[in-house]
C-alpha cells in the first residue's frame, strides 16, 4: 500500500479544499501544537474506515466555520497490489447525509457506505485498530518501551500486538462458562430437593391402576351386550329402509318411461311433417329445369373465352412495359449527347492553360528545397538559445557557489566559539530524562493505588451481595414448608370432582330419557286430537269411538309426569355443576400455589449458583488487590522533584538557540569540500558552453537561408494556385469522353430495338381476338342464374333423405310400443312391494331406545377409562420423576466435572498466552537487532527478558538500555517499535505488505544532535518502508527531511498546508 494524495474539504481544522501530494522517502509533517498535523492521519483513517475511525459525533467532524450548506469531503488516492484506488467519503447538505464511492483504476466498483466498507474490508483485510497499531507509532509507544516497570511493558506489548483482546475474550468466555456451569449445578440441586422420595408414591399408584382396570372390564362387558341388541334393531331398520328405497326407485323409473314415451310420439309427428315437405319439393324441382339448362350453356361459352383471357392480359402488360422503356431510353440518349458536346468544348480550354500548370510545378520543387533549409536554420537557432541560457546559468551558479564557500568558512569559526554551550546542554538533557522517568514512576504509583482501592471496594461489595443472597435463600425455605399440605388437599379435590362428574353423567342420562318420553306423549296426544271418533286407531286400525277421551287423558298424564321428572333432574344437575365448578376453582388455586412454590425452589437453586460465583469473584478481587499492592512495594521510593525539573528545562531552553545554531552550522560545513568541487565543475561547464555557441554561429552563416526568398516563392505559388485547380479539374473530366461516346452509342441501339418490339406486341393482341366486354357480360348473367342452381341442389338433398326419414319413423313407432309394455310392468311392481311408513317408524323407535341404553353404558365405561387414565398418568408422572431424578443426579455430576475442566482451561489459557508472548518477544528482539545493526553499524543483538526489559549486546554482554546515551536509547526504542510494526504486517500472509509508517512526536525533548541522529536513522529505513512520515511540532527540523508538509494555523483557527518537495 502506497499513499498518493489526500484531498480534504471542511474536515475538522481545514476550511475549504486542502490537497496533499505524498512522495517517497522521509516526509516531515510539521506545525504547532493543535494546528492539525494529526488530523491528516485522521483523514486517511476516515477515508479507509469511515465512522469506525472517528470517536466524535459526525457533526463535530465538519469544520465549525463552514456553513450548513457546505459539504464535508475526504478523497484518498493510494496504490495497492499494482492498482490505483480512489476512496471518496463525504457528508452532504444540512442533514450531513453520508456518501461513499470507491474507484479502482478509474472504474467505479462500489457506492454507498455499506458497500464501500465491505469492499475495502475485502481488499485491505485489516481492521481499523490493527491498521493504527501497525502503521502509526506515537511518542507514547517509545515511552512505554523504555519505562522501568516490566508489568506495564508486558500489558503494552499485549495491547500493541492485539493479544490482549485474545486474552480478554478467552478469559471472558472461561468466566462465562464457569458461571453457567456453577449456576446449572445450583439449579439441578434445587430440582433434586423439589422431587424428594418418589419410590413410595409409585407403589400406591400401581395399586390404584389395578383396581381401576377391574371396574373398567365389568363396564365394557355390559356395553358389549347392549351393543348386540342395538345391532339387531339396526338390521330391522335397514330392511324397512331398503323397501322404501326400492319403492322410490320404481317410481322414478316409471316417471322416466312415461317421459320417453311422450318423446317418441313427438318424434313420429316430426317425421310426418318432413315427408309432406319432400313431396312439395318434387314439384319445385320440375319448374327450375329451364333455368338450369340456360346456365349450363353460359358456362360452356365462358370456358371457351377463359383459355384466351390470360394470354390477352399478358400481352397488354408487355405493351405498356415496352412503351415505358422506350420513353426512358429516349430521355437518357438526349442527356448523353448534350454531355458529350460539353466535354469536347472543355478539351480546348485545357490546352490553353497547360503552360501555367508547368510553371506551377517548377515553383513547388524550389519551395521544397527552401523549406528543408528553413528547418535546419530553426534547429540551429534553438540550439544557440539553449546554449546561451546554459552559459548564463553556469555563470550564476558559479557566483552562488563562491558566495557559499565564503559563508561556510565563517561558519567553521563560529562552531568553535559555541561548542562549550552544547556540552552543557547535553548534560542538562540527561538529568531531565532521569527526572521524567521518575515522574512516570510517580504516575504509575498513583494509578496502582487507585486500582488497589477499587479492587478492595469491589470485594467488599461482593461480600455484601453474598449476605443478601443468603437472606433470600432463607426466606424461600420458609415459604416451601406448606407444599405437602397442598398436595394432600389436591388429591382430595380430585376424588370429589370424580364423584360429582359421575353423578352429573347419570343425571344427563335421566334427563335425556324423560325428554324423549315427553316428546313421544305430546306427539301421540296431538295425533289423537287430530283424529275424530269415527277415525281408525293408528295402532290397531279399529274405530276410536269411546276410546279417544281415554287415550287423550293417558297421554296428558304421561307428559305431566315426564315434565315433573325433568324439573327435578335439572335442579339436581345445577347443584352438581356448582360443586364441580367450585372444586375446579379450588384445584386451580392449589395448582397456582404449587407452581409458585416450584418457582421459588428453582430461584433458590439459581441464588445458590450466583452465591458461589460471587464468592469466587470476591476471592479474585482480593487476590488482584494483593498483587497490585505487591507491585507498589516493588516499585519502591520515587526521586521526583518538579521544581528542579522546571529549572533544568528552563536552562536547557535558554541554551536551545545556541545548540540549534551549532547543529545547523555543523551540517553546513560538511558541504565545504563538495562546494569546492562544484566550483571547478562549473568553471569547466562554462568553457564548454562558450565553445559550442561559436561552432553553431559558424554553421548558421554557412547555411545561406533567407526568409525573404522563401516568402517570395510562396506568393508566386499562391497566384498560380487557381489555374492549377482548374487544370486538374479539366484534366479529369476530359478523361471521361471515350466512356461518354460509348454510352451514347449503346442508348441509340436500345431505342431502335424497343420500337421494333412494340410493333410485334400490338400485332399479337389483334391476332388473338379476345373481347373483354363480352366476357364480363356473360359472367354477370351466369352469376344471376346460380341462385336457381343452389335451390335445386337443396331440393335434391331433401329428396335423398326421404328413405332415412321413413326408416326413423318406423323405429320410433316400434320404441313407443315397447315403452307402453314397460310402463305397465312398473305399475304392477309398485303394487306388489307393499311398503308401510308405520313399520319404518316402529323400527326407528326401537333403534333409538337401544341406542340410549348403549350411550349410557358407554358413558359409564368412558368414566372408568378416564379414572384409569388419571391413575396411569399419575403413575407415569411418578416414574418420569424417578427417571428425571436419576438424570439430574448424573447431570449434576457432569456439571461438577465441567467446572473442574473450565478451571483447568483457565490455567492452560494463561500459560498459552505466556508462551505466545515469549515467542513474539524473541522474534521482535531478533528483528529489532537487525534494524539497529543496519542503522548504527555498532549494536547487532537485542534481547527482551522475562520482565520485558530491553537489553542490548555490547562486546558479548547484554546491558539494559539505561547504560546507553539518550540518542542511542531513542534509536533502540524506534528499532523495537519498527520491528513490532513489521511483525504485525506479517500476521497475515495475504495482509498488507511493507509500504508506509507514520511516527508521531517521536523526537520528544531531544537535543539537536539526538534529533539529527534519529532523522538519519529514519532515512536508513527506506528499504523497509518506501514512505516514512514523521509528525513533529519542532520547527528546527524543517530542512532535514526529503519532503516537508508544513501545517500553518490561521488567525481564524482554521489551518492550511504548505508542501516543500525535493
Amino acid at each position: 500500500m502506497r499513499l498518493n494524495s489526500l484531498l480534504m474539504k471542511n474536515f475538522k481544522k481545514y476550511r475549504g479544499i486542502v490537497t496533499v501530494e505524498f512522495q517517497d522517502g522521509l516526509t516531515g509533517i510539521l506545525g504547532g501544537n493543535g494546528s492539525g498535523k494529526s488530523t491528516i492521519v485522521e483523514a486517511i483513517a476516515w477515508a479507509l474506515y469511515g465512522s469506525r475511525a472517528s470517536t466524535v459525533r459526525r457533526d463535530f467532524i465538519k469544520n465549525s466555520r463552514a456553513s450548513e450548506g457546505e459539504d464535508l469531503e475526504v478523497s484518498l488516492s493510494l496504490q495497492h497490489d499494482g492498482k490505483e484506488m480512489t476512496i471518496l467519503r463525504a457528508m452532504r447538505g444540512k442533514n450531513m447525509s453520508p456518501e461513499a464511492r470507491l474507484r479502482i483504476d478509474g472504474e467505479l466498483v462500489a457506492t454507498g457506505t455499506r458497500e464501500v466498507d465491505a469492499r475495502l474490508e475485502e481488499i485491505l483485510r485489516i481492521s481499523f485498530s490493527d491498521f493504527m497499531k501497525t502503521f502509526y507509532a506515537r511518542q507514547k509507544d517509545l515511552d512505554n518501551l523504555i519505562r522501568d516497570r516490566g508489568s506495564e511493558k508486558r500489558e503494552y506489548l499485549l495491547t500493541l500486538l492485539g493479544l490482549d483482546e485474545v486474552r480478554n475474550r478467552a478469559m471472558e468466555m472461561i468466566r462465562s462458562d464457569l458461571r453457567e456451569a456453577e449456576g446449572e449445578v445450583g439449579r439441578v440441586e434445587g430440582a433434586l430437593d423439589e422431587i424428594g422420595d418418589v419410590d413410595g408414591s409409585i407403589e400406591d399408584g400401581e395399586r390404584m391402576v389395578s383396581s381401576a382396570r377391574e371396574v373398567l372390564a365389568e363396564a365394557r362387558c355390559l356395553e358389549a351386550k347392549i351393543a348386540s341388541t342395538v345391532e339387531g334393531c339396526r338390521r330391522r331398520l335397514e330392511r324397512e329402509a331398503e323397501r322404501k328405497r326400492s319403492r322410490e326407485a320404481i317410481a322414478a323409473d316409471l316417471e322416466r318411461l312415461r317421459a320417453d314415451l311422450a318423446s317418441m310420439e313427438r318424434s313420429i309427428a316430426v317425421d310426418d311433417g318432413r315427408l309432406a315437405e319432400i313431396e312439395e319439393g318434387r314439384w319445385q324441382l320440375f319448374e327450375l329445369e329451364t333455368k338450369l339448362n340456360k346456365l349450363r350453356d353460359l358456362r360452356f361459352r365462358l370456358e371457351a373465352m377463359e383459355t384466351k383471357r390470360p394470354r390477352h392480359h399478358l400481352l397488354v402488360e408487355r405493351r405498356a412495359g415496352v412503351r415505358a422503356d422506350l420513353e426512358g431510353r429516349g430521355r437518357l440518349l438526349s442527356e448523353a449527347e448534350a454531355r458529350l458536346a460539353r466535354l469536347r468544348d472543355e478539351v480546348l480550354e485545357l490546352e490553353a492553360i497547360r503552360p501555367f500548370e508547368e510553371e506551377y510545378r517548377r515553383l513547388l520543387s524550389e519551395l521544397e528545397g527552401m523549406e528543408s533549409k528553413r528547418d535546419r536554420f530553426q534547429e540551429l537557432t534553438s540550439l544557440v538559445g539553449r546554449e546561451r541560457a546554459r552559459k548564463e546559468g553556469a555563470e550564476e551558479n558559479l557566483a552562488r557557489v563562491e558566495e557559499e564557500i565564503r559563508g561556510l568558512t565563517a561558519a567553521k569559526l563560529r562552531i568553535a566559539e559555541i561548542s562549550p554551550s552544547v556540552e552543557i546542554f547535553q548534560t542538562l538533557q540527561e538529568e531531565i530524562r532521569r527526572q521524567e522517568r521518575e515522574a512516570e514512576k510517580d504516575r504509575l504509583l498513583v494509578g496502582l493505588r487507585e486500582r488497589a482501592g477499587t479492587a478492595r471496594y469491589r470485594a467488599e461489595r461482593v461480600e455484601a451481595e453474598v449476605e443478601e443472597i443468603e437472606g433470600a435463600i432463607s426466606d424461600i425455605d420458609d415459604r416451601v414448608v406448606g407444599e405437602a399440605v397442598l398436595l394432600t388437599r389436591e388429591g382430595e379435590i380430585i376424588r370429589l370432582l370424580a364423584g360429582a362428574e359421575e353423578e352429573l353423567a347419570d343425571l344427563n342420562l335421566g334427563l335425556e330419557v324423560a325428554r324423549r318420553e315427553l316428546r313421544d306423549a305430546e306427539a301421540q296426544r296431538s295425533r289423537i286430537e287430530a283424529l275424530g271418533e269415527e277415525s281408525l286407531c293408528p295402532t290397531c286400525e279399529r274405530p276410536l269411538a269411546e276410546q279417544r277421551p281415554l287415550l287423550l287423558y293417558k297421554y296428558r298424564t304421561v307428559a305431566a309426569g315426564a315434565a315433573d321428572r325433568i324439573a327435578a333432574l335439572e335442579e339436581r344437575r345445577g347443584k352438581a355443576l356448582a360443586r364441580i365448578d367450585e372444586g375446579r376453582r379450588e384445584k386451580e388455586e392449589i395448582r397456582r400455589e404449587l407452581s409458585q412454590i416450584a418457582e421459588q425452589k428453582a430461584r433458590r437453586g439459581e441464588l445458590l449458583a450466583e452465591m458461589r460465583s460471587l464468592a469466587a469473584r470476591g476471592h479474585e478481587l482480593s487476590t488482584e488487590a494483593e498483587e497490585i499492592e505487591g507491585e507498589i512495594r516493588a516499585i519502591g521510593p520515587v526521586d521526583y522533584d518538579p521544581p528542579r525539573l522546571s529549572i533544568l528545562a528552563a536552562k536547557a531552553s535558554s541554551l536551545l538557540p545556541l545548540v540549534e545554531e551549532h547543529r545547523q552550522l555543523s551540517v553546513r560545513i560538511e558541504d565545504l569540500p563538495k562546494k569546492r568541487s562544484e566550483e571547478a565543475e562549473m568553471r569547466s561547464a562554462l568553457a564548454r558552453s562558450l565553445a559550442r555557441i561559436a561552432s553553431l554561429d559558424e554553421e548558421i552563416a554557412t547555411l545561406g537561408y533567407s526568409d525573404g526568398e522563401r516568402l517570395r516563392l510562396r506568393e508566386t505559388i499562391a497566384s498560380r494556385r487557381e489555374d492549377h485547380r482548374r487544370f486538374s479539374s479539366l484534366e479529369g473530366r476530359v478523361r471521361e469522353i471515350p466512356a461518354a461516346e460509348e454510352a451514347a452509342e449503346g442508348l441509340r441501339s436500345e431505342v431502335g430495338w424497343l420500337r421494333d418490339h412494340l410493333k410485334e406486341v400490338e400485332g399479337e393482341i389483334e391476332e388473338l381476338g379476345f373481347d373483354p366486354a363480352e366476357h364480363d357480360r356473360l359472367l354477370v348473367e351466369a352469376r344471376s342464374l346460380a341462385k336457381a342452381e343452389t335451390a335445386a341442389n337443396e331440393i335434391r338433398l331433401a329428396l335423398a333423405a326421404e328413405g332415412e326419414v321413413r326408416r326413423h319413423r318406423e323405429e320410433a313407432e316400434t320404441a313407443a310400443n315397447r315403452l307402453w309394455g314397460e310402463v305397465e310392468r312398473a305399475e304392477k311392481n309398485l303394487i306388489d312391494l307393499a311398503f308401510s311408513e308405520e313399520a319404518l317408524g316402529e323400527a326407528k323407535a326401537a333403534l333409538e331406545e337401544a341406542s340410549l341404553q348403549l350411550e349410557a353404558a358407554r358413558k359409564k365405561a368412558s368414566d372408568q377409562t378416564v379414572r384409569l387414565g388419571l391413575a396411569e398418568g399419575n403413575l407415569e408422572r411418578l416414574r418420569a420423576e424417578a427417571a428425571r431424578k436419576r438424570e439430574l443426579e448424573e447431570r449434576a455430576a457432569a456439571m461438577r466435572r465441567r467446572v473442574q475442566v473450565v478451571e483447568t482451561t483457565r490455567s492452560l489459557a494463561n500459560r498459552f498466552m505466556d508462551a505466545i508472548l515469549v515467542r513474539m518477544r524473541r522474534e521482535i528482539a531478533e528483528s529489532a537487532g537487525r534494524i539497529l545493526q543496519e542503522v548504527t553499524g555498532k549494536y547487532g543483538r537485542i534481547s527482551i527478558d522475562e520482565e520485558f526489559n530491553i537489553l542490548v549486546e555490547d562486546e558479548g554482554e547484554f546491558y539494559p538500555i539505561s547504560r546507553y546515551s539518550g540518542g542511542e536509547i531513542d534509536m533502540i526504542a524506534v528499532s523495537v517499535r519498527v520491528a513490532i510494526s513489521e511483525r504485525l504486517m506479517r500476521f497475515s500472509q495475504n495482509g498488507p505488505g511493507y509500504s508506509f509508517l507514520i511516527l508521531d512526536e517521536i523526537f520528544g525533548s531531544q537535543d539537536v544532535e539526538h534529533r539529527e541522529s534519529m532523522i538519519n536513522m529514519l532515512r536508513s529505513l527506506d528499504d523497509r518502508f518506501p514512505q516514512i512520515f514523521a509528525i513533529s511540532h519542532i520547527g528546527e527540523v524543517q530542512g532535514q527531511f526529503d519532503n516537508t508538509i508544513l501545517v500553518v494555523e490561521e488567525e481564524d483557527g482554521s489551518s492550511r498546508i504548505e508542501v516543500d518537495l525535493r
